[in-house]
């Protein structure tokens, strides 16, 4: 009987945690190569720890964007090919609008300087962001800084904050329905090089 009430003790513990909002601190800081922090607390600040990704780590088995798999097609032909399945954006659309009431943006900030390599791109990137980032500012109290840099080669430089939390609890259920589809099983397989 001991037996049974410690699995249903272990139970009640890992819904409670999984009820629990978590908090999420990301910092990322692009100059010439990105390095990038996490912070995740748990069950109020209790429990907490961070995940770095810095120059001197390399993660292993990871290619770069462009490059040949290992199934001989470049990363970026696959991603072309994923986005093109039909209903992947639907689907995305959906999984993003149940998920966004579990989510809860605290802080966004950044200061970035970002160039498409020519003026006209560049210049259309900036429009096209402009209206986004005013609508940020008004929304995080001016935070957020995005300056095109004319006349300079592809460039993406600067610092990034997000500080959110979510429910894991509620968000299972949406992220499963997202996970079964076709859509999402086609894309993973275009991935996987089936």
């Amino acid at each position: 009987m001991a037996p049974l009430f410690i699995l249903i003790a272990i139970l009640a513990l890992i819904v409670l945690a999984l009820a629990v909002p978590v908090e999420i601190e990301i910092s990322a800081a692009i100059h010439g190569r990105a390095v990038s922090k996490t912070r995740f607390r748990l069950l109020f600040g209790l429990i907490s720890f961070d995940a770095d990704s810095g120059p001197g780590k390399k993660e292993p088995g990871k290619k770069e964007p462009g490059k040949m798999g290992g199934d001989g097609v470049p990363f970026l032909e696959k991603l072309f090919n994923a986005v093109q399945v039909e209903g992947i954006w639907s689907g995305l659309w959906k999984l993003a609008q149940r998920l966004a009431p579990c989510v809860r943006v605290k802080r966004l900030a950044s200061d970035l300087t970002v160039s498409a390599g020519d003026d006209y791109y560049t210049g259309m990137l900036a429009g096209l962001a402009i209206p986004l980032v005013l609508y940020l500012n008004q929304r995080f109290d001016g935070e957020i800084s995005l300056r095109p840099a004319f006349e300079e080669d592809l460039l993406l430089e600067g610092d990034l904050f997000a500080g959110f939390s979510l429910r894991p609890l509620k968000m299972i259920l949406p992220c499963l329905v997202f996970a079964c589809s076709p859509q999402f099983r086609r894309v993973k397989r275009i991935f996987s090089g089936g």
